[in-house]
């Protein structure tokens, strides 16, 4: 569009033969918003918005362009709009309400935005909460100053646009942002507590008809409202009341869940009081029985059958189980069973001696030789018919140790000097003899 302008997807907008769409800016590479009028005074629309984008003032959205542009072979009329980041107020006000400080801050600061526009001349004709936006840092945008009101008018669904008209439609805002009602069906009861007077006073004017006429009135009846309180507003949507129908519905809904959950816990509570109630009346019948069975039954017999349940017991409790045995009849027959059980357990898992691990690496090494063989194979079955006690290993250890009790007393004998009466003589030197002169 224009040469510059991309459009990217269309979305809602409130005024019959305006076409609005998200677009992006070629030039300024940004997101832009785009309308095309399509109304039939299209060429008054675009005049307005000419005089509208000599405004500056950072709380009237700019108008970035406006022009002409051939659209599939027919002329169309474009005004290009600086697209303002943040949460609109019919966003807002289709589900929650405004606590007072903020709805005050929203309201004064859009009359403050459209005084600036008034004293250039300018009104806007068609204020709604659609055309103020909040942005994340807290500051109130104005859209649509001058065109939206020479749409509405060409659409028919406002009247020619005044400054009375702006200040009486920010106050009915006002009204709907703190009761979440429109003025027609929100009362005085409906404001909510605790606000201050200045805008208490000002939301009672508007619902007895009797707004305030001009922006500046406005301003000074909501005066001194906090800007400060709108920052951080974006984040802080989701924390606002309900308005009262959905307020409603969701207290219904609470209800209703918390119904449901105390009709269960209910019926847990009588199926447990009917089980209770079986098992105790189950055990009274029973005890109801057996006490008119005693009161019917003769008392010889009675104590007949005590006698022979005791005997029964007493016989019971002196039987072994199945797979036990009854008490020795001695000591020597108990020291015998314990024998028996320490050879099972020592035969249960059988570990292999020496010399059968010696003939099984000489086997390994001479798998051929018969003698080998043999010896191993005797080896096994003397190891497998096992014995009372398996020594071995007993045999080994003392063996061992006999072994290591020689060496140290071997040792200490030797470390010991020799006794005082062992005389130890001296070599004898041999002289060696003289040789006679004469006998040679």
């Amino acid at each position: 569009m224009g040469a510059r302008f991309t459009l990217l997807e269309e979305v809602n907008h409130d005024i019959p033969g305006i076409e609005r769409h998200l677009a992006h800016d070629g030039r300024l590479d940004r997101l832009t918003v785009v309308d095309i009028v399509h109304l039939v005074s299209a060429g008054a629309v675009r005049k307005v918005a000419t005089r509208a984008s000599r405004l500056r003032d950072p709380r009237l959205a700019r108008i970035v362009a406006t022009g002409r542009d051939t659209v599939e072979g027919r002329p169309v009329t474009y005004v290009a709009i600086e697209h303002v980041p943040g949460v609109t107020l019919d966003e807002v006000l289709a589900t929650r309400r405004i606590d007072p400080r903020r709805a005050m801050a929203i309201v004064g600061g859009a009359a403050r935005a459209l005084a600036a526009a008034k004293a250039e001349g300018l009104t806007h004709g068609f204020v709604r909460p659609g055309c103020i936006t909040v942005t994340e840092r807290g500051r109130v945008v104005v859209a649509g100053v001058g065109v939206d009101g020479e749409a509405g008018a060409q659409a028919g669904i406002v009247e020619q646009a005044s400054e009375e008209a702006d200040s009486r439609a920010l106050g009915e805002i006002l009204v709907r942002a703190l009761t979440g009602l429109d003025r027609g069906e929100s009362t005085a009861d409906d404001l909510p507590d605790g606000m201050p007077a200045a805008g208490r006073a000002v939301a009672l004017d508007v619902l007895t008809g009797a707004p305030p006429t001009t922006l500046g009135a406005l301003i000074d009846a909501l005066s001194p409202f906090d800007a400060r309180a709108l920052v951080g507003f974006t984040a802080a949507v989701e924390t606002l009341r309900w308005i009262p129908r959905l307020e409603s519905e969701h207290e219904a809904q609470a209800a209703r869940e918390a119904a449901r959950l105390a009709q269960e816990e209910a019926e847990r509570l009588e199926a447990s009081r009917q089980l209770i109630a079986s098992e105790t009346l189950e055990a009274a019948r029973l005890a109801a029985e057996e006490e008119a069975a005693e009161a019917l039954a003769d008392p010889q017999l009675q104590e007949t059958m005590r006698s022979a349940a005791h005997d029964e017991a007493a016989e019971v409790a002196e039987t072994p189980l199945p797979g036990t045995h009854s008490r020795p009849a001695d000591k020597h027959e108990a020291a015998f069973d314990t024998l028996e059980i320490m050879v099972a357990d020592q035969n249960r898992v059988r570990e292999r001696g020496t010399w059968e691990l010696v003939l099984e690496a000489l086997h390994r090494r001479w798998p051929a030789s018969a003698p080998i063989t043999h010896s191993l194979e005797r080896a096994r079955v003397r190891a497998e018919s096992g014995g009372p006690l398996n020594g071995s290993r007993v045999v080994m250890t003392l063996a061992v140790a006999g072994i290591v009790l020689a060496v140290f007393v071997a040792l200490a004998w030797l470390a010991q000097p020799l006794s005082d009466s062992i005389v130890i003589e001296p070599a004898r030197t041999i002289q060696p003899r003289p040789v006679d002169p004469a006998a040679d």
